[in-house]
Order: C-alpha cells, then structure tokens, then sequence
C-alpha cells in the first residue's frame, strides 16, 4: 500500500450538534479522494520498506544494472556512494586557501566557518538528492552538485595564497592592473566629493555633526549604531535560521526517501518553517547583535571617542532600546496574524513527511482519518495524559460512503492494561440507509474497535502556537467550562506577550556585558550572547513546566524569565562607568 498524497484531496464536513436528537450525521466528502484517504492513511507497507533496504545494501554493480522501477534510486545510492568520498578532496581543496588567510578570532572563527561550510554542504547535497529523485536533474548531476560547487571555490580561493601568486607571473601582472583601476577609481571618487565641498560650502565642524547637549533624535550617532546593529542583526538571522534549517533537514532525510515525498512539498515546509525560526530566533539574534555591535565598537576604541566627546553610554543605548521595543512589536503583531497560519501548515507539512495521518483545522477542533474507514474529530487531546475532550468517531460504509455509526464521548482515556480506549459520559448511535437503528447512551464504556494507540494522535508542534491570542483565550475558556485543567494553555497565553518583550529587555542586559567582551570582538559577543540565550531558554522552561503542573501561577510562571532579566539588566546597565 502507497503512502497517502496529501496534497490531492480536500474534504468538507457537516457534522451534526453533540446531542442526542434524532437527526442523522452527514459527511459531504468527493467519493475517489475520501476513498484514497481512507485506503492509504498508513506508512508505507513492508514491501516498500524491504525494497528499500535491499538497495541500500546492494553491491555497486548492482545498483548500475538496475533497469526495474526503482533504477533512478539505484542511480541516485550509487551518485551518492560515489561522491562522499569525493567530499575529502573537495573539503581539503577549500581548506587550504581559508586556513592560509590571517584572520582575526583564531580557531573559534576557524571552527565556525568549518561548521557553515559543512551545513551549506549537506544543505546543497539534500537539494541535489531531492531534485534527482523527482527527476528533476539527472542522479549524477544532483549528487555531485555540491562538490562541483565545493572544488570550484576551492580553485577560485588558491590564486589568493602568497605562495602560488609568487609562482605565477600573469597573475602578478593582473594584479598590479586591477589595482591601478582600483586607483584610478578611488581618486576620481574624492575628486567628486572636493568638487561637491566646494559647491556646498565648507565642511561642517565636529561640533556642528553633533551637539552633545541637544535633544534631538535621530542624530548621525545614532543612525550609525542603527546601521551597524541592523547589518549585524540580518547577518545572524540568517545564519541562525540557514543551520536550524540545515540541521531539520538531516533530521527528515530519512523519511522524505522513504515516503516518496516530493521536492516542491520540502521547499513549502521550509517556507513555512522560517516565519516561526524567525520568531523564535529573534531575540536571540537582538541580544548577539548588541554584543557583537558593542563589542567591536569598544574594540576599535570607538566608545572611547563617544565618551570623549561628551556623550553618555546610556545616551549611546536609547536607539538600540528603542529598536528593540520596535522587534518585539513586530513580534506580537507576527504571533497575532500570520504565524499561526504559518504554523498549521508546516505542522501538517511536516505531517505528511513523517506519514502520519492527514489532519484539518477548525477553531481549533481537529479532524484525522483512522483504521478501517474510521474519521476522529476531537477538541482536546493531552499526550502526556492520554486524554481525548470532546470525542467524535463516525464509521463510514466504504462502498456506500454512508455513516454507519457514531459515538461521541465527553471524555476518552487510553487503558494501558486493557490497550484501549475507556469512554465516559456519551452515545452511541447506529444508521442503516440514512435512519437511526439504534441509541444507546452510557457513563462508561469501552469499544474494541477503536484500535488507534494514544501514539497515533501524537503531534510535535505544540497547539497554543497555530492560534492567535483571541482564538486561544477563547479555547481556553471552553475548556474551563468543560472541566478540564488548562494551567498549561494559561501560561501559553501569558507568554504569547512576555517572549516577544524579551529581545528589549535582553538587549538591555547585553549593553554592559558588550564592554567587558570589548577585546575579544565578534567571536567573544557571539559567544557570551549564546550563553545568555542559554541560560534564558533553561530558565523559561523550567518555569513554563513549573506553571504547567500547578506550583506556580501561570501568570507568574510566564513572566518570571523577564522579570528577572530586567532586574538584572537594570542592575548592571546603572552600574555601567558611563
């Protein structure tokens, strides 16, 4: 049995009010697409995944003569076979040029430039792999296209060593030829800017370019930290968000080759994937471009001239606060429109590469298609308490797409013991040709045929972030009514306002730490900036589990992280030597 394409089918459906009148339930369902749904909603079977193993197994020979349907899998283990050994070369080609080249930072920046060559490696081999197996590009093209594009800057990197332009006269000819264009280009830039003094006036003085006692805002001091913090801070995003998203694709390899997922339905995951990367990553990406931007001015004795001329270190923060309360901003109007889109989707993206079953989306209830012509739709279920709220199971007649039964439940609980599922406080209705057979309500039941384990509903991406805030206040206040405990949504809530507020207040804390890692420049704030990130994730964490479980208030379970982030920060920012 093949694995379910879900992008081809689409589905509606009415489901009538949980009560117990006399009004049969009716699903509007195309009748081709339900059937495929229902018929390949399960990995793939052990035909498939045995045919696969064999070709990973297979001898080199082999793989070439492969002539079946699968050959352009034989062609593409084969390609691959063959050009990781030919990555060694291709590496130590690029090495030698790059670890030639003086450069500030030592083995820390040696380190991470091996570890972003190595992630832009893998990163062009999976799109190389996934374009091969669609057919896209030919095996051999797709699996050595990032040792093409690794040798090739390797050659274009070697001219640059001191050793092979002393060996080769023609490139010491070129040489001196762009540097005399060079020249050239340089003095007729400054003769452009003599003639534009002369035409203005005379150049302003350093009292006229900043006036320390004046209030105004922006000034060119602060438009240059502007500058710089905003380059270093675009800088790090993308490089956080390229290695997560490296990282996530060494992790669904695996399962993109053994679902037969398709190159363009990666590409829409990952487009999804960056708004929440984005989100997640921007505070830390404000608190290292604060050290790096601060770090590298201190170092360069830059903050020693602005003290020289007056101006005070917490006159030199206001803009970069300002720019802060600006991204977290930005951040809550994210949280509150597009990211929830964003992230239903990678979630049922992400879904569809694993092969778990499809699922829909509907403020916030949930509809899954189950074994043997089964479709659940529920509004809560708690994985670590294997608890369902608000169950629905409707039985479809295959042949007929008639709803044969329905059972509903107020609650459903997974028996370990008894490896099924234990209902509470419900109905059970059966239908023959569009009419009620029979009714049956019960306080506590359990039905074999619900042979789906807890394992089967598990998601990964948590529920409180594919809402905005209303619809997740709302969604928690229908669960209070009903019952059941909602510390952990409650806390969610919370820091939908209380993550965002943490990229000011982080940037706060950076400002002092920036001057004490002044000598080390942009390794050191990189580094201190990670640590502090760190420490933050571990604190937010503990105390997010904490509220979870009742032994603090959500509220002060949300918050607490930047509350005491702001205290600190506060407390060394006013003891900064301004």
């Amino acid at each position: 049995m093949r694995s379910l394409n879900r992008a081809s089918w689409s589905c509606t459906f009415r489901a009538a009010p949980r009560t117990s009148s006399t009004a049969a339930t009716r699903i509007d369902i195309p009748l081709p697409r339900l059937d495929r749904a229902i018929g390949r909603s399960r990995l793939p079977d052990s035909e498939t995944r045995d045919r696969g193993y064999r070709r990973t197994t297979n001898a080199p020979s082999a793989l070439f003569q492969e002539r079946g349907p699968d050959w352009r899998d034989a062609r593409v283990e084969l390609q691959r076979r063959l050009a990781f050994p030919g990555a060694c070369f291709a590496f130590a080609l690029i090495a030698v040029p790059l670890g030639s080249q003086p450069r500030r930072g030592g083995r820390a920046a040696g380190t991470l430039i091996a570890v972003l060559l190595i992630a832009a490696y893998y990163l062009v081999l999976i799109m190389g792999t996934g374009m091969a197996r669609e057919g896209t590009v030919s095996p051999s093209i797709g699996l050595w296209l990032a040792n093409i594009l690794l040798t090739s800057a390797g050659l274009a990197l070697l001219p640059r060593m001191e050793q092979f332009r002393g060996e080769a006269p023609w490139l010491k000819s070129l040489s001196r030829r762009m540097k005399s264009v060079w020249r050239l280009v340089r003095i007729r830039k400054a003769r452009v800017k003599a003639a534009a003094v002369r035409t203005v006036g005379s150049v302003p003085s350093v009292t006229e370019l900043h006036v320390p006692g004046g209030a105004s805002f922006p000034r060119i001091m602060d438009l240059y930290l502007l500058r710089r913090f905003s380059s270093y801070f675009a800088l790090l995003m993308s490089a956080f968000v390229f290695l997560f998203e490296a990282f996530t694709f060494f992790e669904l390899l695996d399962d993109i080759a053994r679902h037969n997922i398709p190159f363009v339905v990666v590409i829409d995951y990952f487009r999804y994937l960056t708004p929440y990367l984005l989100y997640q990553l921007a505070p830390l990406a404000a608190l290292v471009a604060i050290l790096v931007t601060l770090g590298v001015m201190s170092k360069n004795n830059e903050i020693v001239a602005c003290k020289a001329s007056g101006i005070s270190l917490y006159r030199l923060a206001f803009p970069l606060l300002l720019a802060g309360t600006v991204l977290a901003g930005a951040m809550i109007l994210m949280d509150n429109t597009y990211l929830p889109y964003a992230n239903q989707r990678q979630d049922a993206l992400r879904n569809q590469i694993k092969g778990r079953p499809p699922q829909t989306y509907k403020q916030p209830e949930r509809w899954i298609f189950g074994e043997n012509s089964k479709i659940y739709n529920y509004d809560l279920f708690d994985p670590t308490e294997n608890l369902f709220g608000g169950l629905s199971v409707l039985e479809i007649d295959p042949a007929t797409f008639q709803v044969r039964r329905r059972v509903f439940a107020q609650r459903a609980r997974w028996s370990q013991s008894q490896s099924l599922w234990v209902l509470e406080s419900g109905w059970v209705r059966d239908f023959s040709a569009g009419a009620i057979t029979r009714y049956d309500r019960f306080n506590v039941k359990d039905l074999p045929e619900l042979t789906e384990p807890p394992s089967y509903f598990i998601r990964e991406v948590r529920q409180a972030f594919q809402m905005n805030w209303g619809e997740l206040r709302r969604y928690i206040d229908e669960l209070h009514r009903a019952g059941f405990d909602v510390a952990t949504l409650t806390v969610q809530l919370h820091r939908k306002f209380a993550f965002p507020l943490i990229a000011p207040i982080s940037m706060l804390l950076a400002f002092p730490f920036a001057f004490l890692v002044g000598t080390r420049g942009a390794i050191g704030g990189v580094a201190t900036g990670v640590g502090i990130g760190i420490l933050y994730w571990l604190g937010a964490e503990l105390l997010t589990a904490m509220g979870g479980v009742g032994q603090l208030p959500p509220l002060l379970a949300a918050w607490s992280p930047d509350i005491i982030f702001l205290f600190l920060g506060l407390y060394f920012f006013f003891k900064m030597p301004t």
